[in-house]
């Protein structure tokens, strides 16, 4: 479903990942784990297509991402989800029309995507966004501004319209960096959710190692830019984790 090849990035004279290699089969669930700066945030956001790699590649179902042709790239991202730790919603808006917005990432270039952008969406699509927000259980929230809402209420949203494009891959870059512990815990009992009923991949970037290990099957890793584990999370050993994060504690 995710494979990354060969990928290497620098930021300046900074590299950032070098020589990274991962595949990640189709419905799996994965969390990205490292300290500060290690590249995970990179790696993530280089799959659909955010970033791009200074060398390598990135596939996403049979597909290599082509990074500079902006057609083929918008057309790959509408299967690809994004969940952001700030929400990355439209605050002055109700819950129901941040959903909404989810399904112009699945429009073609034309009179649908031009009648959807000014808010003239299909009933069809009002429809299923209420669906959506029944799913992430906050339906009854759907005319509430978005600003009234608590950080977990505002991330149900996020992914309620994500779902929206009906993603093969939903990506989840720090979801939980704002919110209370057991806030953090529903929304990644949610992911998984969405990742087990709706048969959807999750690739997600977590900084909470004990959160990782407890609800994911499968870890990678990175440490100085390069990948340190790949495996099933109950094989992540304490001594491993030491190591990973060994740099981060020395600063």
């Amino acid at each position: 479903m995710v494979k990354i090849k060969s990928y290497s990035k620098k930021f300046g004279d900074r590299a950032v990942l070098s020589d990274i290699n991962i595949s990640i089969r189709e419905g799996e669930n994965t969390v990205l784990i490292g300290a500060s700066g290690s590249g995970k945030t990179t790696l993530i956001r280089s799959i659909n297509g955010m970033v791009v790699p200074d060398s390598g590649e990135v596939y996403v179902g049979d597909e290599k991402i082509q990074f500079k042709d902006k057609r083929a790239l918008r057309e790959k991202r509408k299967h690809i989800g994004m969940i952001y730790q700030h929400f990355n919603l439209v605050e002055r808006t109700t819950a129901l029309h941040n959903v909404l917005t989810g399904a112009l990432g699945r429009l073609d270039i034309g009179m649908d995507l031009f009648r959807s952008t000014l808010g003239f969406f299909e009933k069809k699509d009002k429809e299923k966004a209420r669906e959506m927000l029944s799913f992430v259980k906050i339906e009854s929230m759907h005319d509430r501004r978005v600003d009234r809402l608590s950080g977990g209420e505002k991330q149900r949203v996020a992914i309620a319209r994500a779902m929206m494009q009906e993603p093969r891959v939903m990506l989840a870059d720090e979801p939980t960096a704002n919110l209370d512990p057991e806030t953090s815990k529903s929304i990644i009992k949610l992911l998984l959710k969405v990742n087990k009923e709706k048969k959807v991949t999750l690739v997600a970037v977590l900084h909470d190692v004990d959160t990782a290990r407890k609800y994911f099957d499968r870890v990678i890793a990175l440490r100085n830019g390069r990948v340190y584990f790949d495996g099933k999370t109950s094989d992540l050993k304490d001594n491993c984790i030491s190591e990973i994060y060994e740099a981060e504690k020395a600063n």
